[in-house]
């Protein structure tokens, strides 16, 4: 009577299944290094944030009295739709912040940060906090 070729093929699958398991737990882990890459820094001030390295584009809400940082989108593979934003007050404290903008409350308060505003260099953002 011939072997049987099932236990190779169940060998096979087996191998080919961990294969799957191990990447789909890598990809859950990279997602998660680099969304905790988002949480403010220690100094959470717009300059503690420029300092710890922070990238983004600020935008000045003059009549909230409020600076929004706009960071680059995190590089996981789960798609996010909208960009992390910080919100600071006029004296450059970090109220609220969102890992990504299409949330419905921020990290710090139960509520969405919702940016609005005229774009401005980190210069000019620098300026307005000074100037309140």
């Amino acid at each position: 009577m011939p072997a049987s070729r099932r236990p190779g093929c169940l060998r096979l699958l087996f191998r080919a299944a961990l294969v799957l398991v191990a990447l789909a737990l890598g990809a859950i882990a990279w997602d998660v290094w680099q969304l905790r890459a988002l949480q403010p820094p220690d100094d959470r001030t717009f300059e503690g944030f420029l300092r710890a390295g922070r990238r983004g584009n600020p935008v000045i809400d003059k009549e909230g009295g409020r600076l929004y940082l706009i960071a680059p989108y995190a590089r996981t593979v789960v798609p996010r739709w909208e960009p992390p934003v910080y919100e600071f007050d006029r004296s450059g404290r970090l109220v609220n912040w969102m890992s990504s903008g299409d949330s419905t409350k921020g990290m710090l308060l139960d509520a969405p940060v919702r940016w609005r505003g005229a774009a401005a260099s980190v210069d000019e953002a620098r300026a307005w906090i000074r100037k309140n």
